[in-house]
């Protein structure tokens, strides 16, 4: 699994515009062409579930659990 730090276009981006702290989590391993008539998503169970398992460790990390 292949940890990125990125920009994109996500629902933080209203929360941050107005200075209040967002991160977006991605759900799913993998993805292309985001946006686009040809957007398209990975459902490969391995990968997809090594993303949910980091998921939920970050919110739970940040919430101090």
């Amino acid at each position: 699994l292949l940890i990125e730090l990125g920009s994109a276009s996500t629902d933080a981006n209203i929360p941050i515009s107005l200075g209040i702290p967002a991160i977006t989590i991605s759900r799913v391993a993998n993805g292309g062409r985001g946006h686009s008539l040809d957007e398209w998503i990975s459902v490969e169970k391995p990968g997809n579930l090594k993303v949910k398992r980091l998921a939920l460790a970050t919110i739970l990390a940040t919430a101090g659990m």
